[in-house]
């Protein structure tokens, strides 16, 4: 991998149409080479179908999409299911196994969730990817 990634879940690509300062976060990330990653299965829970998703489908549209072939599915799954061994609970979602396997092919880079409980078991073995609040 020649750049960090910034892997953003459905509560920060919220967090792109809100907030301003996070916008600058990641235009400055962008601007020093990092690789802005929306896994195309977070749409599922940032979009609504409905004509107030304009915002959010703007964001998406600036920074992209990636796509989660099969075997990062894979990846995900094996991730879900190692989170829920090590903390005998129930595993994260699926969604957020799918944003994690994303960071951890990468390599190095942040995960920006709102909600950083889960996706930080998820990435318990990849030290080079960090789980951020926006």
């Amino acid at each position: 991998m020649s750049e960090p990634v910034i892997v953003l879940d459905s509560g920060a690509v919220d967090q792109v149409v809100t907030n301003k300062e996070f916008r600058a976060v990641l235009d400055d990330l962008v601007r020093t080479g990092w690789t802005p990653v929306i896994p195309t299965p977070v749409l599922a829970e940032a979009i609504t179908g409905r004509a107030t998703d304009a915002p959010a489908n703007q964001a998406i549209g600036r920074i992209g999409t990636t796509v989660t072939d099969e075997r990062l599915a894979r990846s995900a799954g094996a991730l879900r299911h190692a989170a829920a061994r090590t903390a005998g609970r129930h595993p994260p979602s699926g969604i957020d196994a799918i944003v994690a396997a994303h960071a951890a092919e990468a390599g190095a880079g942040v995960v920006f969730t709102t909600d950083p409980g889960d996706l930080k078991r998820l990435l318990a073995g990849s030290p080079l990817v960090r789980v951020e609040r926006p």
